[in-house]
This record gives structure tokens, C-alpha cells and sequence, in this order.
């Protein structure tokens, strides 16, 4: 598990924050089959934000190996739209917060050790963690969740 807290500068969080939300979203993602379904948009890996993000993460973290990027995409939730706990593909996720701190809900919550951990969603945290790693995002108990999730392979 890695966490890095204030990954992007203020100005383009906010940015990014913003533009997501005038972003079509569709409704009916979920983590598994039988799960509470929340909203997803699928970004174009050429297009050249997704671009321009894509390198600020292999910059902060592939230094000591290749990182090849399977597929990009935001995830919104609102109160009430739990994720269920699941395993990716690829071989890490890495995930950005996006929308305001929720003191109060939303966190990142991963099995390790047979105990369930938190990281609380705090605006601009980069985490990187194995796709085996089963985990979810919590629903804020007000206002929207939005993260942005890269799903990695290692190598080129």
C-alpha cells in the first residue's frame, strides 16, 4: 500500500473535481455482480488530461519499474452507494480522490491481515495498492465521492 497525500496542485484538483461532475456519468457500475450500483465514466487514455495525468503517476510512482495503463476511469457515488468488497485485474490500482474531504464517510477501506484498514477520504490522495488487496469505497454520508481509478500492469 502506498498513500501519497497532496499528489496534484490545489488549482488542478479543483479542476478536475469540476470537470468530472459536467462529465456524462452513467449509472449501474458495481464492484460485483449482486452490489449496490453507483456511477462510472470510462476516459480515453489518448485524450490529453488522461494523458497528462496518466505520466504525473508513472512520474510518482513507477521510478523503479515500467508501468503500462489498462484502462482509466472516474467512479461517483452518493449517499447510500457503498461498494462491495472485490479484487481487480491488472496488477495494481491506483486511485485518486477527487472530490472535497469527507470527514465523515467515504474512506477506502482494504482487507489486510484478516482486519479490515481505512484511509480516510482526504481531497488529492494518491493510493497505489495490489489488485489482490480486496477493497472498496465507502458512500460519503453527504455530498458526492469521486475517484479516479488507474488499473495497472506491470511493465510495458
Amino acid at each position: 500500500m502506498k498513500v501519497i497525500k497532496n499528489f496534484l496542485p490545489s488549482d488542478l484538483i479543483a479542476f478536475l473535481h469540476r470537470h468530472y461532475l459536467t462529465l456524462p456519468h452513467f449509472y449501474g457500475h458495481k464492484s460485483i455482480e449482486e452490489g449496490i450500483p453507483f456511477y462510472n465514466h470510462e476516459l480515453n487514455p489518448q485524450d490529453p488530461l488522461t494523458n497528462y495525468l496518466c505520466l504525473k503517476v508513472k512520474e510518482a510512482i513507477s521510478k523503479e519499474e515500467p508501468l503500462s495503463f489498462l484502462r482509466v476511469y472516474f467512479n461517483v457515488q452518493h449517499v447510500g452507494m457503498d461498494g462491495s468488497f472485490h479484487e481487480d485485474d491488472g496488477d495494481n490500482t491506483i486511485l485518486l480522490m477527487i472530490s472535497d474531504t469527507s470527514p465523515d464517510g467515504g474512506c477506502f477501506e482494504y482487507i489486510e491481515d484478516k482486519k479490515i484498514k481505512q484511509i480516510p477520504f482526504v481531497q488529492n490522495t494518491l493510493i497505489m495498492f495490489n489488485t489482490k488487496f480486496s477493497h472498496r469505497g465507502r458512500s460519503p454520508k453527504k455530498g458526492v465521492r469521486i475517484t479516479l481509478a488507474f488499473k495497472t500492469k506491470k511493465g510495458v
